[in-house]
């Protein structure tokens, strides 16, 4: 098999750019582009993988914030294969890859979690499923948030805006030191520093974990790595307390709900997905 893996609106997820694809026309053969045939690992050319796990660790699980799409594809005559990266001069996309086939995927890229595997997977593919946004209902949006704000213990209120940019331009006028510690009671950081301090002892696997870690980072999906984080955090018992982070929050993402983050003292704010 050979894979392509883009943003969920058909973009290349490192160098970016306009959409390669329509997302409806198969097959569909990318124009042609010139080729490196250097001994580069990430030289010109159409880029594409034999190894789904090895995928997701370089173009990630949720790059934009939402799950990224993989696509099987064809490479033309011109294939070449360095390190763990091909590429060609042009790739014909088949269709996108199944359910099946993109957990097969995720299940190779967690790996490294040992016996806590299974439950990682879980996680991950319930995260991929709610950062989908598939529906919209702002009154499930609004019990989940209040949900997790009860979680962490916060007794916060929430503040709609109408758009990410409002939300974000409301923390870029707040101060700075307070959006620090308001930040770091609703991402609860504190099960990161426990993982990294942790995993600098524990010589098991640790650079193909950070590796699967790397795979979950996005600016819009932080909560997603916080909730993970501490989940693993959990079960491998480096904290004794177990906050689920995920709780309210990933029913929340599932509804609609596009970026949350604290706006100012006591208030979070949040949007919906358009």
């Amino acid at each position: 098999m050979n894979y392509k893996i883009l943003t969920h609106d058909l973009r290349p997820p490192i160098k970016g750019g306009a959409p390669v694809w329509d997302g409806k026309t198969l097959p569909f053969t990318l124009p042609t582009v010139k080729l490196d045939t250097s001994g580069e690992e990430c030289g010109r050319g159409w880029n594409y993988i034999t190894d789904l796990a090895a995928g997701f660790k370089i173009a990630g699980l949720w790059p934009t914030g939402r799950p990224s799409r993989v696509l099987i594809v064809e490479p033309d005559r011109t294939a070449i294969i360095r390190g763990d990266k091909c590429r060609a001069t042009s790739l014909t996309i088949l269709r996108e890859a199944t359910t099946a086939e993109i957990e097969q995927g995720i299940r190779a890229l967690s790996i490294p979690f040992g016996e806590h595997a299974d439950a990682i997977v879980s996680e991950q593919i319930a995260w991929r499923r709610a950062l989908a946004r598939p529906r919209r209902d702002l009154q499930q949006v609004e019990a989940g948030l209040h949900l997790a704000l009860s979680t962490r213990g916060l007794d916060w209120t929430l503040k709609r805006f109408d758009s990410a940019w409002d939300a974000w331009a409301a923390w870029d006028a707040w101060a700075a030191r307070d959006a620090r510690d308001a930040w770091a009671a609703w991402a609860a950081r504190a099960a990161w520093d426990a993982w990294a301090a942790r995993a600098a002892r524990d010589a098991w696997a640790a650079r193909a974990a950070r590796d699967a870690w790397a795979a979950w980072a996005a600016w819009d999906a932080w909560a997603a790595w916080d909730a993970l984080t501490t989940f693993y955090a959990a079960h491998k018992g480096w904290i004794t307390t177990h906050t689920n982070l995920a709780s309210g929050l990933r029913e929340a993402y599932e509804a609609g709900l596009e970026i949350v983050i604290p706006t100012m003292n006591g208030v979070l704010g949040w949007t919906m997905a358009a």
